[in-house]
């Protein structure tokens, strides 16, 4: 009996060896991947992804041990007990950011295609609140599941998650607000950045979870929705984040402001008809129907009729 137990524990040893040696392995590969020296790049969707991992797993492991540093100390100062494998099980709050993080990308890209601002900032707030509800719920039925190795009497779950409420909740909202608004602001700024490299025959915009580029020639219209431009072709509409001031800059000549708020691709007016007060009604192929204002019209005066 005890050489079949010293053999299952040479088996386990060696079967224990081998997964260690393979997440070594694998860590070493990825932390190659996602260099320091590549990390600014113009990020392909893979790489892309690898980096989003890999700063989402420095930042969470920075604020599980800032926050098991905290327990520890606490612990010294008030002359306390200090269970090691409790305090680690609280830190896993931290890691549930992952999937969860990349969870809400998939959202974000699959629901606010095509949309406007408001529709959007609709979206990204009812999924952040949704994502965090989750990941507390997880986070709560993981503690759960670990109190039977390491408490004689389990946590109850509902104890649990009515805990993470009241003291987490902020603290879920937070991190998923500052992510959305930080991945929003250098995604835009990427699309921004490589459209007007671009700018010859086509415009980088953003379709879902791709970056795609659209002809020039194919845009009939281009309306400001705040901070957003929606794009519209003869099949879709696109929205990036710009200002008719600076993507006029990267237009043909055949793309003429007409309103404040409205660029139009001129080669795409078929009628026009006169207010009477200066401004006018410009019919575009599709059936498209545009306000040119008083203000800009002097310049197309040639081309009305």
């Amino acid at each position: 009996m005890l050489c079949n137990i010293a053999g299952d524990g040479n088996a386990i040893e060696t079967v224990v060896g081998y997964l260690k040696k393979r997440f070594i392995d694998r860590m070493i590969s990825f932390l190659d991947s996602v260099s320091f020296s590549n990390f600014f790049s113009l990020p392909q969707p893979q790489a892309k992804e690898k980096r989003i991992l890999f700063w989402l797993t420095i930042t969470v492991s920075l604020l599980a041990f800032l926050e098991f540093s905290q327990d520890y100390i606490k612990s010294v100062l008030n002359n306390s007990n200090y269970s090691l494998i409790q305090s680690l099980a609280y830190k896993l709050f931290w890691f549930v950011f992952i999937p969860f993080t990349f969870l809400l990308l998939r959202l974000k890209n699959r629901y606010n295609l095509n949309k406007g601002k408001k529709r959007i900032l609709l979206n990204n707030t009812f999924l952040i609140i949704i994502i965090t509800c989750l990941h507390l719920l997880v986070f709560s039925l993981f503690l759960h599941l670990i109190s039977f190795e390491i408490n004689e009497k389990p946590w109850p779950l509902t104890y649990l998650l009515t805990q993470k409420l009241s003291t987490r909740l902020y603290l879920g909202l937070s991190f998923y607000i500052i992510f959305t608004f930080i991945y929003d602001h250098f995604d835009q700024k990427v699309i921004k950045n490589t459209g007007q490299k671009n700018n010859q025959n086509s415009l980088l915009v953003k379709s879902g979870n791709k970056t795609i580029l659209v002809g020039i020639q194919k845009i009939n219209w281009i309306v400001s929705d705040g901070p957003y431009l929606e794009v519209h072709t003869t099949e879709n509409k696109y929205v990036i984040l710009d200002s008719l001031k600076n993507i006029i800059n990267t237009l043909p000549e055949n793309f003429r402001r007409i309103h404040k708020s409205t660029i139009v691709n001129i080669d795409r007016i078929e009628s026009s008809k006169s207010r009477g007060n200066g401004d006018y009604d410009l019919a575009l192929k599709g059936e498209k129907i545009v306000r040119l204002s008083r203000n800009y019209a002097k310049p197309l005066k040639g081309i009305l009729h």
